[in-house]
């Protein structure tokens, strides 16, 4: 896991925009450029947080053995030790035990294609010298970001942050459609659309080709493409979950550096976790890395509703070890508040405190990589995606049972609810075949509808909407495609990817193992919500391994801050400060507005800090990238 920065079409020095990255790689830093008299100029460079082959032979950017190929890479590949057996197998010869030397040997023989049979996340630049061609590439579902920008003419530059690339440009602005990104913060992380003028990223499942001083991207994973049939009989869904599920924790514990983990309680983390701890009990993980699963990390907030540190102890209880809880002060996070806001990058709705605080905390007790239970939700049910399992009910009894489980997540109880009556049962039923496309009179599901209508899931990319498979998945898979893919979880992977390596923490997520996604998009949605339960396959695949509290907890809680609490308590003096000193920024006077009404409202609540800090943020944010791009920008190119 790595920072990587490259300028294709010149050469130039990269210090600045190392230094800028530095924290994704605090082990070594390294730069390399075309030698004079070379026909194609380029330079790349790298900022490594060793994880495989802690030697020097690892560090980046990586040379193939006949000197023509020249990598910087983001990432790990978690089936590298499989993929080198077979390229051996071929007559090549390996120079480091590094999976970076894995994906350069398998690019140099089969091109881009080769991230088809790569399992982990990455991102990616290669250099062609003889050539003259670059290829960037990033992972399945967009784990390691890729930002571009076009410098001058024929001159392009790449890297893992935006803020790398700041240094070689001319200005730093937001970008044209801002206002619409602070109001739609879960919209343009699937895009090519940044926050900065000028920056693009390049796109989840893209690769991209940069020749004669012009980039072209074309899109080489498709989920839907790859979706298989599931068991028909339940029983045999969940044994074969539970197998890939296991199969993906077994491999993102191969390292050389101790791996740990964090714990909420919730049963995505305590899946995560467990399953190390399963794993561990059976030795089925033979690795360096496995030494410090046996202290998880759980966020704690004192008195705050949003703890759940009880949870997470019955967790560590049950596997038999201790917890290392980490209380949350922002006053005590290392960052402030324009600081961190600068570091993450991106707008969001909630404070990076708790994350940042977090994981420091992890890297200061000498662990480096983490396995994190992100991603369930997009997979099972969350958001309020439950909804669409209304409309798929079969039978009044079976919409009675989802309208109870979806009561339950919030009152933590399932109550039965009385089945509707056959006339209003009717009418909704309409509606459900109206709302699915199936009969021509569309128009009349508005008034035909008898409870509220969740709107049909919106693909990324055009050809998603129309595509075969995924006009035969039910209405609740579809949303949670739209959830994996174009919303939700693009957001939360570009969030943690920061938060994780502002501390020199590499992420691993086995709920995105690309073999699990695709499977479980073969699943009904009766194997994803029933039995009383959300999130019912991973449940009962767990049973056995998870505490029974644990696995039945109904109520769910995201990993948020208490905003209300810090904005009006330690947070304040510097608020104020941002706030009511601010000048010359469309948004400052309604942010004034909203702040002093938040301040003269006798008791908040959790709402009233979320709507604050959304009034609020546009100011906070412009301000963090004024103050943190002083100095910095417009540097290197001049040199």
């Amino acid at each position: 896991m790595c920072g990587v920065l490259g300028l294709l079409g010149t050469t130039r020095p990269l210090g600045k925009g190392l230094t800028l990255i530095a924290h994704r790689g605090p082990d070594h830093k390294e730069e390399w450029h075309s030698a004079k008299g070379e026909p194609h100029k380029a330079s790349l460079g790298h900022v490594r947080l060793a994880i495989v082959d802690l030697s020097a032979d690892g560090n980046q950017p990586m040379h193939s053995a006949c000197g023509r190929y020249v990598i910087v890479f983001n990432g790990e590949i978690y089936n590298y030790v499989e993929l080198r057996r077979e390229l051996e197998a071929q007559g090549v010869v390996f120079r480091t035990s590094s999976d970076t030397e894995v994906l350069l040997q398998g690019l140099i023989r089969e091109g881009p294609s080769f991230q088809l049979r790569c399992n982990g996340m990455w991102a990616f630049g290669m250099w062609d010298r003889r050539d003259g061609t670059g290829l960037l590439g990033r992972d399945r579902f967009g784990k390691k970001p890729l930002f571009y920008s076009q410098l001058a003419k024929g001159v392009i530059a790449f890297a893992s942050e935006m803020k790398g690339l700041y240094p070689f440009m001319k200005s730093v602005e937001p970008s044209r459609d801002i206002d619409r990104h602070f109001r739609d913060l879960f919209r343009y992380e699937h895009t090519e659309e940044c926050v900065i003028q000028g920056i693009h990223r390049l796109r989840a499942g893209h690769w991209a080709i940069w020749r004669d001083g012009n980039l072209s991207a074309r899109r080489w994973w498709n989920t839907l493409d790859h979706i298989g049939v599931a068991p028909k009989r339940y029983e045999e869904q969940v044994e074969q979950w539970r197998e890939l599920f296991l199969d993906a924790v077994r491999i993102r514990l191969r390292a050389d550096v101790p791996v740990g983990t964090t714990l909420s309680g919730g049963l995505d983390s305590s899946s995560s976790f467990c399953s190390v701890a399963h794993l561990a009990s059976r030795n089925q993980v033979q690795t360096p890395g496995l030494g410090r699963w046996q202290r998880p990390f759980c966020a704690t907030f004192e008195g705050e509703e949003m703890d759940e540190s009880l949870f997470a102890r019955v967790v560590a209880q049950h596997v038999g070890v201790d917890l290392n809880e980490v209380p949350i002060n922002p006053l005590q996070s290392g960052w402030s508040l324009l600081e961190s806001l600068f570091q993450v990058e991106d707008p969001y709705s909630t404070l990076p405190f708790p994350m940042l605080a977090t994981y420091r905390a992890i890297r200061d007790e000498g662990t480096r990589v983490t396995i994190d239970g992100h991603g369930a939700d997009e997979l099972f049910s969350g958001y309020g995606h439950l909804r669409f399992a209304e409309w798929e009910a079969s039978s009044p009894e079976k919409l009675a049972e989802v309208r109870a489980i979806i009561r339950s997540t919030t009152t933590g109880e399932l109550t039965p609810e009385t089945p509707m009556s056959p006339i209003f049962w009717w009418r909704h039923r309409m509606a459900c075949q109206i709302r699915k496309g199936l009969t021509p009179v569309a128009r009349l599901g508005q008034s035909l509808a008898c409870c509220p209508q969740p709107p049909l899931a919106q693909a990324t990319f055009h050809e998603d909407q129309h595509h075969e498979q995924f006009l035969r998945m039910d209405l609740l898979s579809r949303g949670l495609y739209e959830a994996l893919h174009t919303t939700f979880l693009p957001t939360l992977l570009r969030n943690y990817d920061r938060y994780s390596m502002a501390c020199g923490i590499e992420t691993r997520m086995p709920f995105l193992d690309w073999r699990l996604v695709c499977f479980t998009f073969a699943l009904p949605w009766t194997s994803k919500i029933g039995g009383g339960f959300t999130k019912r396959i991973l449940r009962d695949a767990m049973e056995g391994i998870l505490p029974e509290p644990i696995r039945q907890r109904r109520t769910k809680r995201g990993w948020e801050s208490p905003m209300h609490s810090w904005l009006r308590g330690p947070m304040r003096e510097e608020i104020e400060e941002i706030v009511e000193t601010s000048s010359g920024l469309p948004e400052q006077e309604a942010a004034r507005q909203a702040w002093r009404r938040f301040l003269q409202t006798p008791k908040v609540s959790r709402d009233d800090g979320e709507r604050v800090w959304t009034a609020i943020q546009p100011v906070v944010w412009r301000t963090s990238l004024t103050r943190g791009t002083r100095g910095i920008v417009g540097q290197s190119l001049a040199d």
